[in-house]
């Protein structure tokens, strides 16, 4: 049921042993050794990690974790993030990532790992000085990871707009801070959720009697007796444990107390005011006194506003204190005694008013001024207090929370060990019912061992059955793997084949890769040769001007006719060239057939000598799967044989009975015997003779086998002469093919000059027309000329113009960018203000952990003692399984001297037999004597034979049906123990 573990700031080289913790929600592994994430695949609920500040390389592991929202991994030595693609989907819950402090590059990487992650909101590659190597240009690496990562909200702690964005929502995730979450709301919230706490006010209670002793009789009593009131609800609070109720009623008596002071100034104010209307002060003193108790009355009505609009961040509570309440009780006495002072300042006060005559207006302002001064004074003070003591509350409360949080842990961790109790307790009941299950089932075992050891020797003799054919069929298994191996042999070879002839077609692309790039340079060196040969013509055309003026005219004789001899000369030249090389064109072809042809024959030889190999091992195959079928017959056949040795030996038992019962049928039953002896003997000598075929059998298979592994070797050696051979053939192809392409080459270059020649003929009898009109052509462009260059003074003005727009529009751009600067710098100081204010609260945060860590040790010693009574526990269960190992092999000896004793029974019972047959043996000679000596008393003992008979030929079909019923028993016993053997064959298996 763990939901949080801690392990920050040891020494951890491996994470294990989580796999049990599938509760846990925020695990926390900083500041360690780990180098490589894994072993928490399992853990499905848990929501944050932190593996800040080990020796991380790269990510990987993160399988499985459905729920997890937040993980920390920076100051690592992380370069490689390609684990975030195993959390892609909606599926995963991943929004906060924290990598800054790494090693990290390239962007295109970053975005490739986490473009999956659709719930992600938040990432940090730099913070607070700890980078990436990939954030050195921040602008853009920002945009472009903003840009890629589309559900990207926050990057670095600032927003799309470029606004920062607070971590209150990712603190609301961190562990063991659900608690606190209400202190980081505004305080008006606070205020109305707080508790009530006494705190001491001494300067209060002392201002509050300076207040009563300056008020009148009337109000002194109402205060006396709204105070007693308080008192005796204080009284019965403090007995009643300081109810709730009663504070609020002590914090209304303060505000009632303030009220009544404002309203008092307020009456002796107007009091004044119509007694010096009635004895005609000076307008003045009278209009100054107004003013002065009109400002006084709005700067006392307007205070308390103020007050409470310049309220501090601390919360206000509006309860009473005990320690006030003691202090009014203890007060009390000390009122008493001053109660005759009071109608001294009052007394005066209201005396005062008729007697105006006697005193002057100006000890009149005097004594109101000390009065409001006095009053501003008392004021000021309670405000004080009352500030300075709600601060002391307010933090009384915090270290109640605080405590009350510490003992609610406390007591679920007190909960917890009360649970392991409790699940101690009924593991041992467990074992307990384990135990008694475990000896109702040795006593079942020993019934049944007692039932089956009449079965053992029998089962015995099927097992070794059952192993003999096993060991066959394990012999044809092997056989059956070695030819699957060399199968797959023959499929590895064959891949490598054709893994080679991919690399030589690579070969031959990559050949004509290169003879494009040098058909390209010869393409780019023609074009160079065109320019020049442009050139010579222009410089030509210049000279042939020249002596154009000076030779004849196109339309003259003599130049036709050299112009006609000269095309006539290269025409000839030019058909020779064309036919010399389509013959060599021809010869290359019929060539290149031919050793087409070549290549067609050899393979197809390769071809045939496989498709032989191959019918060769198929019928070997075949005859070897026949001789297999046959050893099985002959298997059954032997079988059968035997079975049938083993009826005829149980008739021979049944025959003997009978003869030594049966005196008379003894002779014929003997000759009988002998018969079947004989067939019997027949029967055996035809098995050995099956026996000798099997041998024979076995060694023409092993023959067999070493022609096929002969064969296979052959087949081997083929192969081989053949990946040479492909490979020989391959080069001379490749090699052909090159001298191909050169020589075609060579044909396209040949091609290309004759065209190039015929062309330069064409440009110069083009040339000699078109310069005819060049001259007008020349006219024309010097006109257009002058108007382009007219049309580029023009854009250049409007370029002009652009340019300081463009200008003024950046420098717009640079004011705005220094703005968003400096609000960014702003709100920068803002966050190393709170980054201040929550490490004091991290270090109040690990004070707490250091008392959780020492109630944890303290837990950890009850868990040690609980451990020691499962191992006693466990010792005990040892010992009686001991006790029930020893009883088993007790069980097991008793079961072995019995079948010793029932062997040596058996062999008793034989001896008896031998015995009986003995004295039967010896009988019938006597009779025979007698039958000699005594042939008068043959009839009647003939008879008394006869009845004797007959009783012992009822006798032999008594045992005969007895015997024939055993046998049907054994027959049924021996079933069910083939039954209970093949089912525990099946079990084994």
């Amino acid at each position: 049921q763990i939901q949080v573990l801690n392990l920050h700031s040891n020494f951890i080289h491996r994470i294990e042993n989580l796999f049990h913790l599938r509760n846990l929600k925020h695990l926390d592994l900083s500041a360690n050794q780990i180098s490589k994430i894994e072993g928490i695949e399992n853990l499905t609920n848990l929501r944050t990690i932190n593996l800040s500040c080990n020796h991380l390389s790269d990510i990987r592991g993160l399988n499985g974790l459905r729920s997890l929202v937040k993980i920390n991994l920076s100051y690592n030595h992380i370069s490689d993030i390609s684990g975030f693609k195993s959390l892609h989907g909606s599926e995963y819950k991943l929004s906060h990532v924290e990598l800054h402090g790494n090693q990290l590059s390239s962007p295109q990487h970053v975005i490739k790992a986490l473009i999956g992650c659709s719930n992600l909101r938040q990432l940090t590659l730099c913070l607070d000085g700890s980078s990436n190597p990939l954030c050195s240009d921040l602008d853009k690496y920002r945009s472009r990871l903003l840009s890629a990562l589309t559900q990207l909200e926050v990057l670095d702690g600032v927003n799309r707009l470029g606004e920062s964005v607070s971590s209150f929502d990712v603190l609301a995730d961190i562990p063991g801070l659900e608690n606190y979450m209400d202190f980081l709301v505004s305080q008006s919230s606070s205020v109305s959720d707080s508790k009530s706490v006494d705190v001491v006010t001494p300067k209060i209670d002392q201002a509050l009697e300076k207040f009563r002793q300056r008020k009148s009789p009337t109000f002194t009593s109402e205060m006396s007796a709204t105070a007693s009131d308080a008192d005796t609800s204080a009284g019965i609070s403090v007995g009643s444990k300081q109810s709730v109720a009663d504070q609020e009623a002590r914090l209304e008596f303060l505000e009632l107390q303030l009220a009544q002071l404002i309203q008092g100034s307020k009456k002796s104010s107007l009091e004044e005011r119509k007694a010096s209307e009635k004895k005609h002060v000076a307008k003045r003193d009278v209009d100054s006194t107004d003013e002065s108790d009109c400002s006084s009355l709005r700067r006392r009505s307007k205070s308390p506003g103020n007050r409470k609009q310049r309220r501090s961040k601390i919360p206000s509570y509006r309860k009473s204190t005990a320690a006030s309440r003691s202090r009014k009780e203890a007060s009390s006495p000390s009122r008493e005694g001053t109660s005759p002072s009071p109608p001294v300042n009052s007394d005066d006060t209201a005396e005062s008013l008729p007697k105006g005559a006697k005193k002057t207006p100006s000890a009149v302002m005097v004594s109101e001024t000390q009065k409001r001064d006095d009053i501003k004074s008392t004021y000021v003070q309670l405000m004080k207090e009352l500030e300075t003591e709600r601060e002391r509350r307010w933090k009384a409360e915090q270290a109640s929370k605080k405590l009350l949080n510490h003992i609610q842990a406390l007591q679920g961790k007190a909960k917890e060990g009360d649970d392991l109790k409790d699940t101690a307790i009924e593991a041992t009941t467990r074992l307990k019912q384990a135990l008694m299950n475990e000896r109702e089932a040795k006593l079942r075992l020993q019934g049944d061992v007692e039932k089956l050891r009449e079965h053992i020797h029998e089962l015995n003799r099927q097992l070794k059955v059952a192993k003999e054919a096993e060991e066959s069929l394990k012999g044809s298994l092997r056989a059956l793997e070695e030819v699957t191996a060399k199968m797959e042999r023959d499929k590895l070879q064959q891949q490598t084949h054709e893994q080679k002839k991919t690399q030589d077609a690579q070969m031959r692309a990559a050949a004509l890769s290169r003879e494009l790039e040098l058909t390209k340079a010869t393409n780019e060196k023609q074009k160079s040769q065109i320019s020049q040969l442009q050139e010579l013509l222009a410089n030509r055309e210049q000279q042939h001007r020249e002596e154009m003026k000076k030779r004849y005219s196109l339309d003259s004789r003599e130049l036709q006719e050299v112009i006609a001899e000269q095309v006539k000369k290269a025409e000839k030249n030019y058909s020779m060239e064309v036919k010399s090389q389509n013959d060599k064109v021809d010869l290359l072809s019929k060539q290149y057939s031919d050793l087409e042809d070549e290549f067609r024959m050899a393979l197809q030889i390769e071809a045939n000598r496989f498709k032989e190999l191959q019918h060769a091992y198929q019928t070997v195959s075949e005859e070897n799967a026949e001789n297999k079928q046959a050893l099985l017959a002959a298997q059954q056949k032997d079988e059968t044989s035997s079975a049938m040795i083993s009826e005829l030996t149980q008739l021979v038992k049944e025959q003997k009975g009978r003869i030594a019962e049966l005196s008379k049928a003894k002779h014929e039953q003997g000759a009988e015997y002998k018969d079947r002896i004989q067939v019997l003997e027949a029967h055996v000598e035809e098995a050995r003779k099956r026996m000798l075929q099997m041998e024979l059998l076995k060694q023409d298979k092993t023959k067999l086998l070493a022609q096929v592994e002969a064969q296979e070797s052959v087949i081997c050696g083929l192969r081989a002469e053949r990946k040479l051979w492909g490979q020989e053939l391959a080069q001379q192809g490749s090699s052909l093919a090159q001298d191909r392409g050169r020589l075609e080459s060579k044909i396209e270059a040949f091609n290309s000059e004759v065209t190039i020649l015929k062309k330069n003929l064409e440009r110069e009898a083009d040339a000699l027309k078109i310069k005819t009109k060049m001259l007008e052509d020349q006219t024309e462009t010097i006109r257009k000329l002058k108007e382009a260059v007219v049309e580029r003074d023009e854009e250049i003005k409007r370029t002009r113009e652009e340019a300081l727009r463009t200008q003024q529009n950046l420098e717009e751009q640079l004011a705005e960018e220094r703005g968003s600067t400096q609000e960014n710098q702003e709100t920068l100081e803002r966050l190393r203000e709170r980054k201040q204010e929550l490490k004091q609260e991290t270090q109040d945060l690990r004070a707490e952990l250091e008392d959780s860590k020492k109630a944890h040790s303290i837990l950890n010693n009850k868990w040690k003692e609980k451990s020691q009574l499962i191992g006693q526990l466990e010792k005990q269960v040892t010992e009686m399984r001991d006790n029930w190992e020893s009883k088993e092999r007790k069980l097991t000896a008793e079961r072995d001297k019995a079948i010793e004793a029932a062997n040596i029974a058996i062999g008793k019972l034989k001896t008896v037999d031998d015995a009986f047959r003995h004295q039967l043996e010896s009988k019938e000679m006597k009779h025979r004597e007698d039958m000699a000596e005594l042939e008068e008393e043959r009839q009647m003992e003939l008879e008394r034979a006869n009845q004797r008979i007959a009783a012992v030929e009822d006798e032999m079909r008594e045992l005969l049906q007895e015997t024939q019923a055993n046998k049907k028993a054994m027959e049924d016993k021996v079933k069910r123990l083939t039954r209970a053997m093949t089912e525990l064959q099946s079990d084994l298996i």
